[in-house]
């Protein structure tokens, strides 16, 4: 009888090469979409330390309609020039304590929202913030991640690309 050949496994930067070419691996910093609010782009933070995602919004307001919880906020300067406000209206979650990196915690909104990174859209949950003395607008989170199935590759940026227009 001879021998089964016994089929080798693939590496590790072969697995990972698969990974990131489907869309699956991040770096520290990636591009996303926010589709439901009007944001095409957006810098966000890669931070697996960070359970919910947060969005710089300002005047953050508990509003009803028609019978549902929603939040009005704006976002200073993401239409697409720079330049321009674009006022939200997000259904809410839940308003939710949340331990800010320096360790305090405060009240913040939680809403649902869709996010693309990539080929990839998600509904996620997201804390709003005031978030302007941060580098990046958006902050990305595990639960988001974990969402996606992501990777992250800490040495890396923009491995998922811009998102994709639909």
């Amino acid at each position: 009888m001879s021998p089964q050949r016994v089929k080798a496994k693939p590496s590790l930067k072969s697995q990972t090469d698969t990974l990131i070419s489907d869309g699956h691996v991040l770096g520290w910093r990636e591009w996303i979409g926010l589709p439901d609010l009007g944001v095409p782009l957006i810098k966000a933070k890669v931070d697996t330390g960070a359970r919910t995602s947060s969005l710089h919004a300002l005047n953050p307001k508990k509003v009803v309609r028609d019978g549902q919880d929603f939040v009005s906020f704006t976002l200073p300067h993401y239409r697409g020039d720079g330049h321009g406000r674009i006022d939200c209206l997000a259904p809410l979650i839940e308003m939710r304590e949340i331990r800010s990196s320096n360790g305090n915690a405060e009240e913040r909104f939680v809403v649902a929202t869709h996010i693309q990174v990539g080929h990839h859209k998600l509904k996620v949950e997201v804390s709003l913030a005031n978030r302007s003395i941060m580098g990046f607008p958006m902050l990305l989170g595990r639960t988001a991640m974990k969402a996606g199935r992501f990777l992250v590759l800490p040495s890396k940026s923009y491995l998922a690309g811009k998102p994709e227009q639909r």
